[in-house]
């Protein structure tokens, strides 16, 4: 039982490691490319990396939960129910600065919570794109097949 306890201890010590490293120099690129973008005034580079990047460290924390349920057996499923109520709005949050700055001729006054597009700061877009990306695991299961 001990030796257990002190495995997942490192495994989620070297998943804690991982996860700040990815953070840190996630940080460190999102800031390099803002610099960047004012030097040059192409913002669609930082702007993308700003959307895509809250959505993979979302998939980095969500991981553990895949490695759980590949431990057990049965069958896939996926809960489109979580997946529509709260993956599609948190995606369309999340990519809201990318129809923004993607060149089509839209408003953000056409779309629906157009306005977080302009809003300053990248709050909003952040914490859907990390919802996004940790719900993607978790609208996974695994369901016991009955005979």
């Amino acid at each position: 039982m001990k030796k257990v306890w002190v495995n997942n201890l490192f495994i989620y010590l070297g998943f804690l490691v991982i996860v700040i490293l990815v953070f840190v120099l996630g940080l460190q690129y999102q800031h390099h490319l803002q610099v960047e973008a004012t030097k040059t005034y192409q913002p669609k580079t930082s702007v993308a990396f700003s959307v895509l990047f809250p959505i993979s460290f979302g998939l980095l924390l969500g991981l553990l939960r895949l490695f759980e349920l590949l431990r057990k057996t049965g069958d896939w499923t996926i809960n489109w129910m979580k997946l529509c109520i709260f993956g599609v709005p948190s995606l369309y949050v999340s990519i809201l600065p990318l129809l923004f700055w993607s060149g089509l001729s839209i408003s953000y006054n056409d779309l629906p919570l157009g306005y977080l597009s302009i809003t300053p700061g990248t709050t909003a877009h952040t914490i859907s794109g990390l919802m996004f990306g940790f719900l993607l695991f978790y609208v996974i299961e695994r369901k016991i097949k009955e005979d």
